[in-house]
């Protein structure tokens, strides 16, 4: 499948997903804050969970899976000597025999589990680490238009993700794929949405540094391409700001999911409008995101994430990753049936509730709504602090005509 993305909203062709799986009972109270994380997570729940949020996936584009891409990749012998030449590398390990004599199968699984050791005493440790984060597959790479920028990871327990897309989307997909200058650079999936074929949102904050997105602008003056790139300043704190799309989100051409104190409302976070042009760069500076935007012609009513006359509403619905839904087609979202506020604000403007259980046994289909929000019954994947648009890696989207 060709990689294209044109937009945040156009129908979905194809998705990158990963199943939690045994990594995540790989966490434990010692290293629960090394592996990004809150609280621990229960693998069981989290799979029942994810079972019907890739179920509705499965009824409406192609579904591609990290692990049986990775084995894919393994297949092949010198993909396998090198990729696991690059993973003892990063770790600082001397394992690569070891790994070189596993089979594709098992070697997917140790690059995603881990590989433990345990000592005399009894005590575990992993010398290569779990990828706690995997299931959520936006941050590693980006699809953007028709190449993939593999991103340098902010933490270093991320890192072995942007080498494992990388090989994925360069030996199964043939993608062309690029990097910022730096490993100091550093960016992730979740700080960049496509707007639009000339415009680009990019979330400036903990995971993503103005060195990445002046690189990324250099990209473009040197591509001789008409770019627009809106940055948005993201707080440090809480963790539940970490990218732009848990602010920020498209549902359709005209409406958008929004923590309304950030994007909406003037706010010591600024936003700047960058225009790249023949070959030179010009900066200007907004009030907020949706008048940035405004100001490209995009005319969005913005839904708000919780009650919009209760700030305590909106603070516990966005902490839960209220304002980050994943486009199934224009119009047609899915995110978390527990952001009850922010599903009420969706009724409010059109988009009727589908429960996520209907549209994977086949009772109801999205395609039969002109807007419609997908509802995921979930108790423990919003623990892990992301949402639908965090679990999903699109590499085609249909184009969208604006």
């Amino acid at each position: 499948m060709d990689i294209n993305v044109y937009s945040e909203i156009g129908k979905l062709q194809g998705v990158i997903l990963h199943r939690p799986g045994i990594e995540l009972e790989r966490m434990t109270p010692e290293n629960i804050h090394e592996a990004l994380y809150s609280d621990i997570l229960s693998m069981d729940i989290a799979q029942r969970d994810y079972a019907s949020f890739e179920g509705v996936l499965q009824k409406c584009a192609s579904v591609f899976y990290v692990r049986d891409l990775l084995v894919k990749v393994l297949e092949n012998k010198e993909n396998r000597h090198q990729l696991t030449e690059g993973v003892c590398a990063l770790h600082g390990v001397s394992l690569q025999d070891t790994l070189d004599a596993l089979s594709p199968e098992a070697l997917a699984s140790v690059l995603i589990e881990g590989y433990g050791e345990t000592d005399a005493s009894g005590k575990r440790s992993f010398p290569i680490p779990p990828l706690y984060n995997l299931y959520f597959t936006r941050d590693a790479s980006v699809s953007v238009y028709g190449k993939v920028l593999v991103n340098h990871m902010r933490h270093a327990v991320r890192g072995r993700e942007s080498l494992l897309m990388d090989w994925i989307f360069r030996q199964a997909f043939h993608a062309e794929t690029f990097r910022t200058a730096s490993p100091s650079h550093y960016l992730e999936g979740g700080d960049v949405l496509i707007a639009r074929e000339d415009v680009l949102l990019i979330g400036q904050g903990d995971r993503t540094s103005k060195a990445a997105i002046d690189d990324i602008v250099q990209g473009f003056v040197q591509a001789k391409k008409q770019q627009t790139i809106v940055v948005q300043e993201l707080p440090l704190k809480p963790e539940s700001f970490i990218h732009l799309d848990m602010v920020f989100t498209f549902l359709d051409k005209n409406a958008c999911a929004c923590y309304l104190p950030i994007v909406a409302q003037s706010s010591p976070f600024h936003t700047t409008r960058i225009r790249i042009a023949d070959g030179k760069v010009t900066y200007h500076e907004h009030a907020h995101l949706l008048d940035a935007l405004k100001s490209l012609h995009f005319d969005l009513e913005p839904v708000s994430c919780g009650n919009p006359e209760d700030n305590w509403s909106q603070q516990r619905e966005q902490w839960h990753s209220g304002a980050n839904f994943f486009a199934l087609a224009p119009g047609k979202v899915i995110g978390y049936e527990r952001n009850r506020q922010t599903i009420a604000q969706l009724a409010r403007h059109g988009f009727d509730v589908v429960p996520a259980e209907d549209i994977v046994s086949g009772k109801d289909h999205i395609d039969r709504h002109s807007r419609c929000v997908v509802t995921l019954h979930s108790d423990e994947l919003p623990r892990g602090g992301g949402g639908g648009r965090c679990m999903t890696m699109p590499v085609n989207r249909e184009n969208v005509s604006w």
